[in-house]
């Protein structure tokens, strides 16, 4: 955008601030710019090489994998069978309960059973659920809690011989016991990479980013991704993080959250949400706000989706639900072959953009064999 619209819309966005006030509001959607940020106006010479730096990044990663990646190397022999698993995710987060479903469906590959479980959001409820998985189960996974809450699942899982997965940047400790984070280590801070590069393409690297998320270790590690990059190529772009509960998702809390924020600082030029979830009821109360900003982030769901297929949406960093089951099948076939604490570090994030994005009814995953590349790595045929 010229540095003239940048203008108007800043004055724009202080003018509805202070009409509006505080917004109490309820809907669902979303309304943003398109198009990179300074794209019609003269660039400094710092903003210039930031937009060239951060083209060449995109250029040179690509969008779309067509590989898994490297790391993830051939297993000594194809996985046991006949295990059970149980997966718990928060009843509140559409994208975890889908998560669960589809990891459950994919257990028959490898021979094992499953069961999906919710739990209500709390740290009370988690531990529950996981000491009723663990008493009949051989795999149990949950996301989303703090490991230092846990330490009773934790011991209980490694005094009967349980193999218990969960996430964060905590080293898992034990095959059985707490052995194994899928998507856990430095992925979610790796994840920041592409996305921060991606923020800065679609603002020509003006403007502050703000960004969303919520209390949860890989939400955290993922916005601190961001940050670094943003830090690093962009001193004047600016940067803030707010973080709200794990429960306000999808709420009217979340989106009241969302709005004053951005009303607050009219330099704001792109909010990033670092679950698709949290974006929920943001389009319309920013057009009800009369507030514009670019949008995007990572975690989408069909609705995020959509909005960036019509192109009120900059981009998203996917973590499709089938790649997050098989990768997550993954960790756990990987952690019980070896006997050692595994990590689930490494997972073939695409980046959608209005330009590149097919279909929304579900996120796609890349590479679109990965189901035959994952098998083949396990060391099963069809």
């Amino acid at each position: 955008m010229s540095a003239q619209r940048s203008l108007v819309r800043r004055w724009t966005r202080l003018l509805a601030g202070i009409a509006a006030g505080t917004l109490m509001l309820t809907a669902t959607g979303c309304s943003s710019g398109g198009g990179a940020a300074g794209s019609g106006g003269d660039l400094t010479a710092a903003e210039q090489q930031c937009v060239d730096n951060a083209k060449q990044y995109l250029d040179t990663r690509g969008l779309l994998p067509a590989s898994l990646p490297t790391e993830l190397t051939p297993l000594s022999e194809p996985p046991a069978t006949g295990l059970t698993v149980t997966r718990i995710a928060a009843a509140s987060v559409p994208t975890d309960v889908e998560v669960s479903r589809r990891l459950v469906e994919s257990l028959p590959v490898v021979g094992w059973t499953g069961k999906a479980v919710t739990y209500d959001g709390s740290v009370e409820d988690a531990n529950r659920k996981l000491l009723e998985g663990i008493g009949n189960s051989d795999i149990v996974i949950i996301s989303g809690v703090p490991i230092a809450a846990l330490q009773r699942p934790i011991e209980a899982a490694e005094d009967k011989g349980v193999l218990l997965m969960l996430d964060g940047t905590e080293p898992p400790r034990s095959v059985p016991g707490f052995g194994a984070t899928p998507l856990g280590g430095d992925m979610w801070a790796r994840m920041g990479e592409p996305a921060a590069y991606s923020v800065l393409q679609a603002t020509g690297c003006r403007g502050k980013v703000a960004v969303f998320g919520v209390a949860a270790p890989a939400m955290r590690e993922l916005a601190a991704g961001v940050e670094d990059v943003v830090r690093k190529e962009c001193a004047e772009c600016g940067y803030s993080y707010t973080e709200l509960p794990f429960s306000d998702i999808g709420s009217p809390a979340a989106t009241n959250a969302v709005i004053s924020k951005l009303q607050a600082d009219p330099s704001i030029e792109f909010a990033f949400f670092t679950i698709g979830d949290l974006a929920r009821g943001i389009e319309p109360a920013l057009k009800q706000a009369g507030i514009q900003v670019e949008m995007g982030g990572a975690l989408p769901g069909p609705a995020n989706l959509s909005s960036l297929k019509q192109g009120r949406n900059s981009f998203w960093v996917g973590v499709p639900q089938d790649m997050t089951a098989w990768v997550t099948l993954d960790t756990a076939v990987r952690a019980l072959d070896s006997g050692e604490p595994t990590v689930g570090n490494h997972f073939p994030l695409p980046i959608f953009t209005p330009g590149n994005i097919e279909s929304t009814d579900v996120v796609p995953a890349y590479p679109t064999d990965y189901r035959a590349q994952f098998q083949k790595l396990w060391k099963i045929t069809s």
